[in-house]
C-alpha cells in the first residue's frame, strides 16, 4: 500500500485555499461591479492579481517541490484548486427544490 506524506496532503490543503483566494476574489469583484463607476478597470485589476497569485504559487511549487514528487504535487494542488471552486459554486448557487424542477 501507498503511503501518503504529510507533503501531498498540504498541496491539496494549499491548492484548496488558493482555489478559495482566485473564485471568491471573483465572487466579490463581480459583487462589487454595479458600485464602482469604473468596472473595466475593476476586472482587470482583480483579474490580474488572482491570476498572479495563482501563477505565483504554482511556480514556487516548480521551483521548491521535491522533483520526485513534482507531478503529484501539481495536481494535488490543482484538484484542491477545483475542490474549491466546486465547494464556492454550491455555496453561491440556491439550492433549488427537487419538486419545483420535476414539474414542467
Amino acid at each position: 500500500m501507498t503511503e501518503i506524506s504529510p507533503t501531498l496532503i498540504t498541496a491539496l490543503l494549499l491548492g484548496g485555499g488558493l482555489g478559495i483566494l482566485y473564485f471568491g476574489g471573483l465572487w466579490f469583484t463581480i459583487q462589487q461591479l454595479t458600485h464602482t463607476k469604473k468596472p473595466v478597470v475593476l476586472m482587470w485589476t482583480s483579474f490580474l492579481l488572482r491570476l498572479g497569485a495563482v501563477l505565483g504559487f504554482f511556480h514556487l511549487i516548480l521551483q521548491h517541490g521535491a522533483t520526485d514528487q513534482l507531478l503529484a504535487l501539481l495536481l494535488l494542488c490543482f484538484l484542491g484548486f477545483l475542490l474549491a471552486r466546486n465547494l464556492l459554486i454550491s455555496s453561491v448557487i440556491p439550492k433549488r427544490r427537487l419538486k419545483n424542477e420535476s414539474h414542467p
